[in-house]
């Protein structure tokens, strides 16, 4: 039977990917773990392996096309056997005019009405979009708020005669805002809109500075993603993320985490698999490869999967304390200052402590205070107490 080959979710980017090339010509044997495609999202380039063993028989997708996350692009299997279609038509955008904007139609459900949440329903009024001929991602077909946002981003581009993924044309004295930049300022535009609170809690790092300095390689970097991990494990009600269909919880469960890593002009956020069942050493190596990676855009599906939790370390920048905007996609972000020695009492006696600050934000619609700050105060002791990640 004959494998599907699906365009991959990069879980910290986007829900569509531009088809870069193939590595595979149709007809070539392809054996399972081989780099089979490449693919780019507005934020870094990913090479994709072959998930199955076989003839790669057919391919759907050519470079260059812009593809939506879950689509199939190709098919594996014996040489010869029969595949089924794989391509769906796709919503087409006219020039804007004074009434709703018109697209392809597609098919309503079998009560008759298209399916799709308040929220997309919400946003397509806003902009005058007819849901009934949009494609919807989610289950069933169901369109969602980004399947609206999509399509409103894509006519907004052929309206100023612009192809996806180029910059604007600036003004005079201004200067174009790079495809990547766009991207940051809709999640942003998206993150500012769930509904949070932030949590603070000041620890002794005493213990945190001094195996940080003592293994080589090692950074509080590194030991704030493994206790993270650890508290995740220990509390499952935060490894998890919010969808707005159904509504519905997407339960991860694993323990990942993802690292916020800064470049030159970007913001990319890459996932270090399960931190706390790493050693300190392999812990250095794989986030010294996933940072070089995401850097580099060349993000691989090891360092791309979904997260809950993010870190983001501002410390080495000399900050003290802040407050970081939620992925819309996440429940949670963990912002990190710099250690400082502060008057502390030790025993009755006022002296100079290593001091850290952290502030969890938090998803409202994912957790509440109570089980945020019981994450906290897990997470706080595996800080203050490194060992007990160790174990």
């Amino acid at each position: 039977m004959a494998h599907a080959i699906r365009m991959p979710a990069l879980g910290q980017s986007s829900d569509e990917m531009k088809l870069v090339q193939w590595f595979k010509p149709v007809g070539v044997h392809v054996v399972e773990g081989e780099p089979l495609f490449e693919a780019e999202s507005d934020k870094t380039t990913l090479e994709v392996e072959a998930a199955a063993t076989g003839t790669l028989l057919e391919v759907a997708c050519q470079p260059g096309e812009i593809v939506p996350s879950g689509t199939v692009i190709a098919w594996l299997g014996e040489p010869g056997e029969a595949i089924p279609s794989t391509r769906a038509p796709a919503a087409k955008a006219l020039a804007p005019g004074n009434g709703p904007v018109q697209v392809e139609a597609r098919s309503p459900s079998p009560e008759g009405r298209v399916q799709a949440t308040p929220a997309a329903r919400t946003l397509a009024r806003e902009h005058r979009v007819e849901v009934s001929g949009l494609l919807g991602t989610g289950p069933e077909g169901r369109i969602e708020r980004r399947d609206v946002q999509e399509f409103i981003d894509k006519q907004g581009s052929a309206a100023a005669g612009l192809d996806i993924g180029r910059p604007a044309t600036a003004a005079p004295g201004e200067e174009p805002v790079p495809p990547h930049r766009q991207a940051i300022a809709r999640r942003l535009a998206r993150a500012a809109h769930v509904p949070h609170f932030s949590i603070s809690k000041t620890i002794d790092a005493t213990a945190l500075r001094r195996l940080a300095a003592e293994v080589e390689g090692l950074t509080v970097t590194h030991l704030l993603l493994q206790a993270v991990s650890g508290a995740l494990l220990e509390h499952p009600a935060l490894d998890r993320t919010w969808s707005d269909a159904g509504p519905s919880y997407r339960h991860l469960g694993r323990g990942d985490v993802g690292l916020a890593v800064a470049s030159a002009d970007n913001l990319i956020v890459a996932t270090v698999p399960c931190p706390a069942k790493l050693s300190l050493e392999q812990l250095a190596l794989t986030v010294r490869r996933a940072a070089a990676l995401a850097r580099e855009g060349r993000l691989t599906q090891e360092f791309s999967g979904p997260v809950a939790v993010t870190v983001s370390n501002l410390g080495m920048y000399g900050v003290d304390r802040f407050e970081a905007l939620i992925d819309p996609d996440q429940c949670a972000i963990l912002a990190a200052g710099q250690i400082q020695d502060r008057p502390g009492v030790v025993d009755g006696t006022v002296r100079p402590v290593a001091q850290l600050d952290l502030t969890l934000s938090v998803d409202h619609r994912v957790a509440d205070g109570a089980a945020a700050a019981a994450f906290l105060v897990a997470l706080s002791d595996r800080l203050e107490r490194p060992e007990r990640s160790l174990a």
